[in-house]
C-alpha cells in the first residue's frame, strides 16, 4: 500500500493528467465551457491556476503551461475565430515583407467589443472594419499547423494602398513590388476590390508604376 502522503500525490497526479487531457484535445487552450462540458467543475480551474499548471489568458479562456510554448497561431485561432489577418501580418505571410510584425494585425467587425482584445500575449493590433469592407477577399492560409483566416493578396494590397500614409514607406514599396512580380496575383480581382473600396484610381496609378 502507498503511504498516505504518497497516495495523495498519486491521486493529484492522476487528476492532473485527466484535466490536462481536456487541454491536449483543444491544442492547449480551452474555454471554460470546454472544461465543464468534459464533466469538471469550474473551481478546478482556479486550483490549477494556483498550482501553476494553467494561466488565464483572458476572461473565460485558459492555457495549459507546457514545457514548449504554445504557438501564437493557436491562440489567435482559439480566441479570435472571427478575426481576419490583415495589413503587415498578411504581407509577412505572403512573403511581401521581410520584417516580422511586432504584433498580429487583425481585422474585426467594427461592432466588435474592444475588451476582447485586451490580452498581454500575443501582441495585437486591431482594425475595426465596417461591414461592407470587412467581408471582401476573405481567404485561408496554413501557418504553424493552423488554418488561419486571412485577406487574400488583392484585398491586402488594397488595404495597404488605403492606409499608405500610416505605413512605413520601405515596407509599402517592397509589398507593391512583390505583388507586381507574384505569379499568383490576380490584377482583375485587384481592380474589382479597388472599385469596391474607393481606391481604384490610386491603385491603378501605383500598380501601373511596377507593371
Amino acid at each position: 500500500m502507498y503511504p498516505l502522503g504518497n497516495l495523495k500525490e498519486v491521486i493529484l497526479t492522476v487528476d492532473c493528467e485527466k484535466y490536462k487531457r481536456v487541454f491536449d484535445e483543444n491544442n492547449g487552450i480551452i474555454k471554460l465551457s470546454d472544461f465543464t462540458k468534459a464533466g469538471y467543475h469550474n473551481t478546478v480551474i482556479d486550483r490549477l491556476i494556483r498550482e501553476g499548471k494553467v494561466i488565464k489568458i483572458r476572461p473565460g479562456f485558459y492555457e495549459w503551461q507546457y514545457e514548449d510554448v504554445i504557438s501564437e497561431a493557436i491562440i489567435i485561432n482559439k480566441l479570435y475565430p472571427d478575426a481576419i489577418i490583415c495589413m503587415d501580418s498578411a504581407l509577412y505571410l505572403y512573403d511581401y515583407t521581410e520584417r516580422t510584425p511586432r504584433a498580429w494585425h487583425l481585422a474585426v467587425n467594427k461592432n466588435s467589443s474592444k475588451s476582447r482584445f485586451k490580452i498581454d500575449y500575443p501582441k495585437l493590433k486591431i482594425y475595426y472594419i465596417v461591414e461592407k469592407y470587412f467581408k471582401i477577399g476573405i481567404s485561408e492560409i496554413e501557418f504553424e499547423g493552423q488554418m488561419l483566416r486571412i485577406y487574400n493578396r488583392e484585398k491586402t494590397i488594397c488595404d495597404i494602398i488605403r492606409y499608405e500614409k500610416k505605413m512605413d514607406k520601405e515596407v509599402f514599396n517592397k509589398a507593391i513590388r512583390s505583388y507586381a512580380t507574384d505569379s499568383d496575383k490576380n490584377v482583375a480581382r485587384l481592380v474589382e476590390y479597388a472599385k469596391l473600396m474607393n481606391v481604384e484610381k490610386k491603385t491603378k496609378m501605383i500598380i501601373g508604376m511596377w507593371m
